[in-house]
């Protein structure tokens, strides 16, 4: 298994995970040893290469600290796969352990078969390797002298295994396959004779003699001009069996297409220049060339290319003409379709430029455009001629246009796809990859300068959004300014409010480029963009579309349709129905929101309010078929907004699923409302999602989004909302190491008094109850029953019966603590009762669990299953992941007790879903019983890893009295597993954790009750 890789970025694996290496001297380090591997490096040459013969005095102290950070970054072998001895260091690892050794290794077993005239196996050997390239090597390591030269041999071998596999290719009769390839390697590297030779050898196979002699022709003068030498031997050795037409392959279908040269034809030659520093699109040019050089065509052939403004469509056509100068000799003819404005250019005025640019005197040329085009077709219905049109709006300006004869191809590029267009290849051209952009980047402004500052040229690829005009501009004003770092062009432009100001160079500008596509639109289309662009969304849905503009669902979707046809927005994926969401690139959203801007009718606080209030609708749509409600509903103060039906029933139909696909939308419309000072709406969509960030314990995102409302609202002076959020915050409070619990306790009793102060019953019984548990915790049992018997009050008062069923079910859990069991189990039946009258799923679990418990602490198992049985049906029909892992860890556990069969799956299962929820306290209790299961069946070395691991666990999570539990049971695991000295180190921790009077360790009265 590969541990290192340096073909690309460089990395280790740890496990089962690649990482990258923090700190670019450590990375340097890390190449030395690479470069050294399986030999001994002193500390004094690994410091001359790491500082490039500048080595600090410290030098040596610093190397041992970078040591020490590479070992910990391999994992637990660290030391192991980093060896020192004698002063030095070794990379100990084997050759099929670095990729760089794996790629030797592959280059050389393809070779030899290609030797051996298997170049079928050799061609699958040789694209391993290859593969193995994530990019130049070590291409996140500062260079030096010494890695540079590595790095030059590594991209030295890679093409002479590119020309290998080509080579190999071609052995398998695949000329037409590597065509394209060929074409951009020999631009790429046109000094390299082999891969000259292998691209006249593949036009020859492909029928095209008179291209593959062209080629050699130009190939023999630019020599001799420029060098004053011959080609050497392959490309004469090529070029004598192209004359001898040795092995040449039977005469291809386009030769019976009559040969117009010659015969006094001039023909146009209309294309831009050529793209020298083209990068990229390998699989796109060989689509295109297959396509575009079919011998066997028996129609027009066309191409129709589309993607988003920028995004190299104009690149890639111009690239393929000039490529295709050969395939077609008769000529090219271009047009651009809109010449840079709004309006697109008439047939008829196309079709003049046509016919005069194919020879037609003004004078001859038709006024009917159908009589245009009818010459046009008359014209070249026997010849050789690539038409390109650039920027199409549309199929039907296209038909006119077309030409006749089989001979005959257009190339057409449009920001939509031209669906419509009959028989046409449509090529999808997106954003580039990050390798592509990151090529192109280094291509202007200079590899080394480049891999110095790799951090500051990925950030500014990402904010480029890997747009290629966008990649190309920036790269082209960081090139002519050599002495700028990449770091000050990284903060102007992640500046978003200048960021399209950045990005113009000359007539280069990406601000124009968008906004051609937004000149096509309506007004409607228009104000729709605008309007969505106001929001600080990720991705979004499609209804918010109606919810922000008022407009019906039909207007508002057809405006979102055209939207995502002209590449203004893009489709980011399905909602919870199945309808889709969508997204901003990374500069369309600046650009809509300059057109916002200048709406004097756009309201950014109204659109924000809107967009609210449609979250509102849904958060309450998923409240009402939540299994419980966690607190008392406070009146909104924001207005829902109605939605269409379809989208309320996929709410309804799963409402933690919506929950989670709207999550990370929540937050970001939270803090906008924070940023534009409407802690309001803030306050309001925080509480509208509580029940599901504490159900679905989403605790830490969920407090984030409330302590940013909560802020707000001591600013705003919002009484009520700060009241609601403290509240909440109290709620979602959660017991890991490094809180502070008098922060619940705050949060509680600030509450209570503003409740209080609102006269808001409800609110005040949550606070005093949600007070009750901190005391709990603390130990405070007087405090507690104090604030038990206000909550029930006041509860009581109003007829507040949720807080009835948190006093009862706290009530219980502390009977239980306090080993009265059967006022325990009293307590929680009250709960019970009045769960069942609310419809509370969830409580009616929580309750029957602990009365579970309860029984299970009678010794009365019978009844404890039966509890349990129960609260683990409920959990399964409600869909309550979290929930129903705890119930399967205790009736796992009191199947254990009963020698049930069951035991193991159940607490298997429990494992399993905690793990999925990340509750690490659920896994915990799962391991603890597989830990008993294990002694009880006799397998002390099996229940001394499940102890361990559960120890591990609640010690992360500070759950003492769990720990200690957890440590008994190892230290009887260690006695019986013969070592009697762990299990009294064991016994010793467990006991020194130990204080009475705590709650009892492995059930939910442990930690805070669920409900």
């Amino acid at each position: 298994m590969l541990r290192c890789r340096c073909l690309g970025t460089l990395e280790v694996r740890n496990g089962d995970q690649w990482r990258p290496i923090r700190g670019g001297r450590a990375r340097a380090l890390l190449a030395v040893l690479v470069r050294h591997r399986r030999e001994h490096v002193s500390v004094g040459r690994l410091a001359d290469e790491v500082w490039d013969g500048r080595p600090p005095p410290s030098a040596g102290t610093l190397v041992r600290g970078y040591v020490s950070a590479l070992r910990r970054a391999f994992g637990a072998d660290g030391a192991r796969v980093i060896v020192g001895h004698g002063g030095g260091y070794r990379l100990d690892l084997p050759p099929d352990a670095v990729d760089v050794d794996l790629f030797d290794a592959l280059c050389s077993d393809g070779e030899t078969a290609l030797r051996r005239g298997d170049p079928e196996g050799a061609a699958l050997l040789l694209s391993d390797a290859l593969a193995l390239h994530r990019g130049p090597a070590c291409a996140d390591v500062p260079r030096t002298r010494t890695l540079t030269a590595f790095v030059d041999g590594v991209e030295e071998r890679r093409l002479v295994a590119v020309e290998a596999r080509i080579e190999a290719e071609l052995g398998c009769s695949r000329h037409t396959e590597v065509l394209g390839e060929l074409c951009r390697l020999v631009a790429e590297h046109p000094t390299r004779e082999r891969l000259l030779a292998q691209w006249m050898r593949a036009l020859h196979a492909d029928g095209r003699q008179a291209e593959a002699l062209d080629v050699y022709l130009a190939i023999h003068k630019r020599l001799v001009e420029q060098r004053g030498i011959d080609p050497g031997p392959e490309l004469r050795a090529a070029h004598r069996m192209i004359l001898a037409a040795e092995d040449a392959p039977a005469p291809r279908t386009r030769d019976a297409l009559p040969d117009v040269r010659g015969t006094g034809w001039t023909g146009p030659s209309q294309a831009p220049a050529g793209i020298s520093d083209f990068t990229g699109r390998d699989t796109e040019l060989a689509h295109c060339l297959k396509v575009l050089t079919e011998a066997e065509a028996r129609a027009l052939r066309v191409v129709a290319i589309s993607g988003r403004a920028g995004v190299g469509k104009s690149a890639l056509a111009v690239t393929l003409t000039h490529g295709l100068r050969a395939w077609y000799p008769d000529g090219q003819l271009y047009v651009d379709l809109t010449r840079e404005t709004s309006r697109s250019v008439e047939p008829a005025d196309v079709l003049g430029m046509f016919l005069r640019a194919v020879g037609v005197p003004g004078s001859a040329v038709p006024d009917r455009t159908d009589e245009r085009a009818a010459l046009l077709r008359s014209i070249v219905a026997d010849r050789r001629l690539l038409i390109v049109l650039e920027n199409a709006t549309d199929e039907r300006r296209i038909r006119a246009l077309l030409p006749g004869g089989v001979g005959c191809a257009v190339l057409v590029t449009s920001r939509i796809r031209l669906s419509a267009l009959e028989g046409a290849h449509f090529v999808e051209l997106d954003v580039f990859t990050q390798e592509e952009a990151l090529a192109l980047f280094e291509r202007i402004v200079g590899t080394e300068r480049v891999h110095d500052q790799i951090d500051a040229a990925q950030r500014l690829l990402a904010l480029c959004g890997r747009l290629p005009l966008a990649v190309r501009i920036m790269a082209a004003r960081i090139a002519s300014a050599p002495e700028t770092s990449l770091e000050w062009f990284v903060e102007r432009l992640a500046d978003e409010h200048r960021r399209l100001d950045e990005l113009r160079l000359h007539d280069l500008d990406v601000r124009a480029s968008i906004g051609a596509g937004y000149a096509l639109l309506s007004s409607r289309q228009r104000r729709v963009l605008r309007m969505l662009a106001v929001l600080d969304l990720a991705a979004f849905p499609g209804w918010l579309a109606a919810v922000v503009t008022g407009l019906d669902e039909s207007a508002a979707d057809e405006a979102v349709d055209v939207l995502v046809e002209q590449r203004l927005l893009d489709v980011a994926g399905p909602d919870s129905s199945g309808r889709p969401r969508y997204r901003f690139h990374a500069l369309v959203r600046p650009f809509a929101r300059e057109q916002a801007a200048t709406d004097p009718d756009l309201a950014p606080p109204t659109v924000l309010e809107r967009a609210v209030g449609g979250w509102l609708t849904l958060a309450d749509q998923a409240n009402a078929r939540l299994p419980a409600r966690t607190l008392a509903a406070i009146p909104e103060v924001t207005p829902a907004a109605p939605l269409p039906e379809s989208v309320l029933a996929g709410v309804a139909r799963a409402p933690f699923a919506w929950f989670e696909a709207e999550r990370e939308s929540i937050g970001e419309l939270v803090a906008q409302s924070v940023e534009i000072g409407r802690a309001d709406l803030a306050w309001t969509l925080a509480a509208a999602a509580h029940s599901c960030y504490e159900l679905r314990d989403f605790t830490d995102d969920g407090s984030r989004v409330h302590r940013l409302a909560l802020r707000a609202c001591q600013v705003a002076g919002d009484t009520l909302g700060e009241a609601v959020m403290n509240r909440n915050l109290a709620d979602l409070y959660t017991t890991k190491p490094g809180s502070d619990i008098t922060e619940k306790l705050a949060h509680a009793e600030r509450a209570l008094e503003l409740f209080r102060a609102a006269q808001h019953a409800p609110g005040e019984a949550d606070a005093l109850y949600l007070a009750a548990t901190v005391h709990r915790l603390l130990g405070a049992a007087d405090r507690v029953e104090s604030c038990l018997d206000a909550s029930l009050e006041v509860a009581s008062r109003v007829g507040y019966r949720l807080g009835e069923v948190h006093v009862w079910q706290l009530r219980g859990i502390l009977r239980r603590q306090q080993g009265r069991q059967a006022d325990a189990i009293a307590a929680a039946d009250r709960a019970l009762a009045v769960a069942r009258e609310l419809g509370s799923s969830r409580d009616e679990s929580v309750l029957l669990g602990l009365i579970g418990l309860a029984h299970r602490d009678q010794g009365d198992l019978v009844r404890a299953e039966a509890a349990l049985a129960e609260a683990v049906a409920i959990s399964e029909d409600t869909g309550d992941p979290v929930q129903l892992a705890f119930l399967c860890a205790h009736l796992g556990g009191v199947y254990v007790d009963t020698d049930d069969v069951r035991a193991q799956q159940v607490l298997e299962r429990g494992l399993a879903l905690s793990t999925t929820s990340r509750s690490e306290f659920g896994q915990a209790m799962a391991l603890y019983g597989l830990g008993r299961l294990a002694l009880r069946c006799g397998a002390p070395r099996r229940a001394v890893a499940r102890f361990t691991e559960a120890v591990t666990l609640h010690r992360t999570a500070s759950n003492l009295q769990a720990e200690a539990k957890a440590l008994a049971g190892l230290a009887s695991a260690w006695l019986l597993a013969g070592n009697p000295v762990e299990a009294r180190a064991s016994g010793l921790a467990a006991r020194e954790i130990f204080r009475p009077g705590l709650p009892a360790a492995g059930d939910p009265s442990s930690r805070e009750p669920r409900r």
